[in-house]
Formats: structure tokens, C-alpha cells, sequence
């Protein structure tokens, strides 16, 4: 039984001291208000955004000819624009304005961007109506500008380069409109509206990034830079810049513009945006032209009969809204006859054929200048049987390879008119560049070679094509890799 002293009540007991390091050791902390949970959110929502602003300063491409575009039509915002050209690269590398104004007496800027958007192209047009009230606008596509209509990272470019001379005001809203647009939505490349640099980068090294950041808050013009970086790129003005390379046509296969999986129909969407177009000038009473800009043969045969098929339907988009259209692929040759230097590569000219079908084009704008029908001009997607027989050479050959057993098949397309037959000769190529003929001209257009007639040191074949009855070493070649 405890005594008197040891009657002491349990709240006078002093409490028992936990071992440090114990779970009783620590206190819970003090719940943290509402304030500071949202401080915290901003501070790393600050730190997220500056770091982006950063990355983008050293990352994003300065030089783009987005940039360019955009910092030159700012800088002639005081001179008088009477016609616009829009479009994507193909229509910025064919149109040169020097040339149609030396013809026309017109002033000419050239708006096109790298694959821009049919509703970039909307908004460029829409600015220069704005801006300088333009009398004409040409829009400049191919093919792939109706059937592959969205460019997510060019979209972006595009729309980031017009903001960046305008008012805060107009640029939250262009940005706005960025990030609601159905480009922005449409799948993970969207992501680069927000970071615009994972797209539109420079080179990732040191160099390059060190000189992207300083040319930026240097202030280096935009052409400036694009002329440094671009390798063979030149300004020439008026919003046109092109290379002077030649097209290697033994490497056509590699400048195809359709898929193994074959052509694609045209966008709806796309016509949509066409429509729109149409609309925009009807509304201000602006001339459009519809321009399918040249490219090599074979970059047009490689559609087949896809090719009347769905340009018919730009076609009566574009001419039931008043508008004209031309497809330079099927000019005649009273109007337009490409060479096969004007090409830089499979869908692009050069600077030479750009001057050259500038040249063309002016007489087409005289034509219409003068009331008259550009009509003539071109074959209709009516005679496209005409249109194929209109091409008396051999534009390209290409070639595939399987494997059949234990033997290799090498077998060649060559693309030409269709009044012309053509024949083969397939060789093998050694490692020191002489060739063995393994099958000698005839009609047959593949080739079967078992394994052991493979020498050691043979990697590739040499297909060679030619008008069939000539006795010319051939017309057109190409390298088929059979190595593995």
C-alpha cells in the first residue's frame, strides 16, 4: 500500500522524456495556410517559366526563315505592297520578286515560311490586306500542303516570329490563339507551343548555342544570322532567299514525296482552309492566284493517277470562289519547260530556276492583266494522258531490293513519259569502283542474282536506264545497296 508521500495525483507527475531519435522525438509541424501553399506553387510555377524563358533564349532558332520572314516585312511597313506571296518553302523558293516586279511594275514581298499552314498562310494574307491593301495574292503548295495538312513546330514558328514585333497586347492574343488552335491540340508535337525550343533548335552543342543566344539579345537581324548559319542560303530580298545547289537525280529515291504506304487523299480540312482563303480575297476584293509550284517529273509520275484526282478538287475549290488556278507541273511548253539544273531537290528550285520560272509566271500574271484565260497554259487534269505523253525523256530511275530464296532481286522503276520505252543494265559495283555486268540492256526491269555470283568486296549495284533502241552509255543511274 503506498504512502502518504507516494500519494501524489497522475497530473503532478512530471512526463516521462522519449529517447532522442524516437518517433516521439519529433513534433508535428504547425499546419501551413492556404497563402503559403499557393506561394509555393507560384515560386515553382516562376521558376519553371523562367527557366524556359532561358532554355529558349540559347535554344530556340533564331535564324528560322520564319524570323526572317517576319523581321523583313516589318522593316518595309512604310513601302508600298501590292502583291503577296504565301505558302510554304516551295512557294518561298520559287517566286522571286525582283523578277516579277522587273516585268510587271509591281511591288512584290514574298511571305511564304517553311511548311506553313494553310491557315498560316490565312493569316499572312489576311495581314497584308490589313497592312498595305494588296491587290494580288499567290498562293504558292504542292501535293503535300492539302494532304499533309498540319505542321505542329512550324505552326509554332510561324506564329512566334509574328509575335515578336508586335504590340504586348497583340501578342498575348496571337499567343492566345496559339494555344487554342487545333495545332496546338492535335497530338504530343503541340507540346512545342509551350516550349517552343524542343522543336525549333539549333544544333546542341556549345558553339552553336552560344551563338543563337547572343545573336538574339545582341540584336543581330534575323537574315543576318539565317544568311551565317544556313549553309549556301542567300538573301536576295523582299522576303525571298534559295540555294544554288544542283538535284543529284541518281538519288531520287531519296527526294520521293510519297510514302511506301502510296499517296494520301486530300484533307478535308485543308480544302477547308483553301475555301477560307478564297473567302478572304473575294471579301476585299483582292486577286487570288493558285500556284502548284514546279518540281521534277518524277516527283509528279510518283503519284499516278492520284494526281488528277485530288488536284481537281483544289482546282474547283479555288475557281468556283473566283479564283485562278495553275499547276506549273503541267505547263506547256509554249509557257514553262524546267531544266533538269533548276532543281535543288526533289520539290524545291534553285535560285537559277527560281529566276527562271519567275520569268514564266510574270507572263501568266500579263495574261490575266490583260482580261485574258491562263487556261491555255497548262494541260487540264482532263488530258493527263496528254500531259504523259508530253514528257519525251526519262525524268529518274530507282530501284528496290528483296530477297528470294537465297538469291538477291534487284528490281527498277523508271519514271518517264508514256511514249517512251526504256531498257536496263544492272552491274555490280566493287569496292574500287569498277563494275561487272551481270545482266546487259534489255527490257526486263529487275534483276536476279544468286549469292555466290556475288563477288567478295561487291555492295551495290549500278542500274542504268536508257531510251530503248539508243546506243548511249545510259540516260539516268542509281545505286542500289545490297550489303545486307
Amino acid at each position: 500500500m503506498p504512502t502518504s508521500s507516494e500519494k501524489v495525483s497522475t497530473a503532478e507527475k512530471p512526463k516521462a522524456t522519449a529517447p532522442a531519435g524516437s518517433p516521439a522525438a519529433h513534433r508535428p509541424r504547425a499546419p501551413r495556410h492556404g497563402w503559403q501553399r499557393a506561394l509555393e506553387v507560384v515560386v515553382i510555377i516562376a521558376l519553371i517559366i523562367g527557366a524556359n524563358v532561358l532554355i529558349t533564349l540559347g535554344f530556340e532558332l533564331y535564324s528560322s526563315l520564319a524570323n526572317v520572314m517576319w523581321d523583313e516585312y516589318r522593316a518595309a511597313a512604310g513601302e508600298s505592297i501590292d502583291t503577296v506571296i504565301v505558302g510554304s518553302s516551295t512557294g518561298q523558293r520559287s517566286f522571286d520578286p525582283s523578277i516579277l516586279d522587273a516585268t510587271l511594275g509591281t511591288t512584290t514581298f514574298n511571305m511564304a515560311t517553311p511548311a506553313q499552314e494553310l491557315d498560316d498562310s490565312y493569316t499572312a494574307a489576311k495581314q497584308a490586306i490589313e497592312d498595305h491593301h494588296v491587290k494580288r495574292v499567290v498562293l504558292a503548295l504542292d501535293y503535300e500542303s492539302i494532304s499533309t495538312v498540319k505542321w505542329p513546330g512550324s505552326h509554332v514558328a510561324f506564329a512566334r516570329a509574328k509575335m515578336a514585333g508586335e504590340s504586348f497586347p497583340q501578342a498575348v492574343a496571337d499567343y492566345w490563339q496559339l494555344l487554342t488552335s487545333s495545332s496546338f491540340f492535335d497530338g504530343a508535337d503541340s507540346i512545342c507551343a509551350l516550349f517552343p525550343w524542343g522543336y525549333n533548335h539549333v544544333e546542341l552543342d556549345a558553339e552553336h548555342i552560344a551563338t543563337n543566344f547572343n545573336d538574339r539579345v545582341s540584336g543581330t537581324a534575323p537574315v543576318q544570322a539565317a544568311e551565317r548559319v544556313m549553309d549556301g542560303w542567300t538573301y536576295y530580298g523582299n522576303g525571298y532567299g534559295n540555294y544554288d545547289g544542283v538535284l543529284d537525280y541518281s538519288t531520287a529515291r531519296d527526294h520521293l514525296s510519297v510514302t511506301e504506304d502510296g499517296p494520301a487523299d486530300f484533307d478535308q480540312q485543308g480544302l477547308d482552309w483553301i475555301q477560307n482563303i478564297c473567302d478572304l480575297c473575294r471579301e476585299h476584293g483582292v486577286q487570288l492566284v493558285v500556284v502548284v509550284t514546279p518540281r521534277p517529273a518524277f516527283n509528279v509520275l510518283v503519284y499516278g493517277e492520284k494526281s488528277p484526282e485530288q488536284m481537281s478538287r483544289l482546282q474547283q475549290v479555288v475557281e468556283q470562289a473566283g479564283g485562278t488556278f495553275l499547276d506549273a507541273n503541267l505547263a506547256k511548253g509554249g509557257w514553262y519547260e524546267p531544266r533538269d539544273e533548276d532543281f535543288y531537290d526533289g520539290e524545291h528550285l534553285n535560285h537559277d530556276g527560281a529566276t527562271r520560272f519567275s520569268q514564266a509566271f510574270a507572263g501568266a500574271l500579263q495574261v490575266l492583266d490583260a482580261g485574258d484565260s491562263t487556261s491555255d497554259l497548262t494541260y487540264s487534269y482532263d488530258q493527263w494522258d496528254q500531259y504523259l505523253a508530253s514528257i519525251d525523256d526519262i525524268s529518274a530511275v530507282i530501284s528496290t531490293t528483296y530477297q528470294e530464296d537465297n538469291d538477291t532481286v534487284v528490281e527498277a522503276i523508271a519514271y518517264t513519259g508514256s511514249n517512251v520505252p526504256v531498257e536496263y543494265r544492272f552491274s555490280l559495283v566493287a569496292e574500287d569502283g569498277s563494275t561487272t555486268v551481270i545482266q546487259d540492256w534489255s527490257s526486263s526491269d529487275s534483276c536476279t542474282i544468286p549469292q555466290d555470283k556475288i563477288s567478295e568486296g561487291s555492295s551495290q549495284v549500278e542500274v542504268c536506264v536508257r531510251r530503248a533502241g539508243t546506243t548511249v552509255g545510259y540516260e539516268r543511274y542509281c545505286m542500289q545497296d545490297i550489303s545486307g
